[in-house]
């Protein structure tokens, strides 16, 4: 491994230990993650996408791009296939389908992707990080919603996609529209941009390994699904994203950042997805919090990945 990403993982990892012993010793709680997710969601999370679209962007670098997010949207529906097959072959039905479904899909962008991708390839590239956020938001609040709420029998709801819209998304959009018309933000109000930022990415690593504090072996549920999950998220998806960006030529680094987006923790917001529609919501945490873990023992896999660009 290089040394930047020995340092990145290094940092990750301390930090990460930051929350776990913060978890384990109470003087974190569910209010405390709470809060944290708020943060970096809504506040953290778009004053850096203004500041690094401000900064690390043109027009000309989304243009030549744009494309991708369909690409991103075409690699999650190849897994979420693959997916169904193994469904099929562990005889899974009703929610525990649509569990196993959401779980290899869809990524922990923000939470994980953010501090690892900007610490081995720097600031540069996360508007190509958010090009596979906004494909990876897309998807889950439009198909995944759908599927869950159709193999636990309720009814899709259409109030689930003005949750595509988000925050960071906003954070985005104002970035690239600053960007287009020239406007230029007071010093005052970039400098309180960038004090944000800069908390982004250890508060992320904190509230992951919080999220790990909450693992217990008692919501393991069946062996082989985890497996299986744990296949299709480190192993099959990055695979699937580097196969398909073969077939349709991108620059090199969003190649890179793709593989990496594709092979992250699962996603956070599924747990709260299934709980909604009557699913085991603790099963899901317990993958999250389990593909947070394991996600440090295969970041080297993916640097092997970038030998095939």
């Amino acid at each position: 491994m290089t040394s930047n990403l020995t340092n990145t993982i290094l940092t990750m990892l301390i930090l990460g230990l930051l929350g776990f012993g913060l978890k384990k010793t109470k003087v974190a709680d569910k209010r405390t993650d709470k809060f944290i997710t708020v943060l970096l969601v809504n506040i953290c999370t778009p004053a850096l996408m203004i500041s690094t679209t401000l900064t690390n962007f043109t027009i000309q670098i989304f243009l030549d791009s744009y494309k991708s997010i369909g690409v991103a949207v075409l690699s999650t529906l190849c897994v979420m296939a693959v997916s169904t097959l193994f469904a099929k072959m562990l005889s899974l039905k009703g929610m525990d389908r649509g569990q196993l479904l959401a779980m290899c899909s869809f990524s922990n962008v923000i939470f994980v992707g953010l501090p690892l991708i900007t610490g081995i390839f720097g600031a540069g590239v996360v508007a190509y990080l958010m090009l596979y956020f906004i494909a990876n938001t897309l998807t889950f609040w439009t198909l995944g919603i759908y599927l869950l709420s159709k193999d636990s029998g309720k009814g899709f709801s259409s109030k689930n996609l003005l949750k595509i819209i988000n925050m960071p998304i906003l954070g985005f959009v104002a970035g690239l529209l600053l960007l287009y018309y020239g406007i230029s933000l007071p010093s005052y109000v970039m400098d309180s941009i960038n004090a944000l930022k800069v908390i982004m990415t250890p508060l992320s690593l904190i509230f992951v390994g919080s999220t790990i504090g909450d693992l217990s072996l008692e919501r393991i549920g069946s062996p082989m699904t985890t497996v299986v999950i744990l296949l299709m998220r480190f192993v099959i998806s990055p695979l699937t994203v580097l196969l398909l960006l073969k077939l349709i030529p991108m620059p090199e680094e969003l190649v890179k950042v793709f593989i990496v987006c594709a092979g992250l923790p699962a996603m956070t917001n599924i747990s709260i997805a299934v709980g909604k529609y009557g699913g085991n919501p603790s099963y899901s945490s317990f993958i999250t919090a389990l593909t947070s873990g394991v996600f440090i023992l295969v970041v080297p896999f993916y640097l092997k990945l970038f030998a095939f660009i």
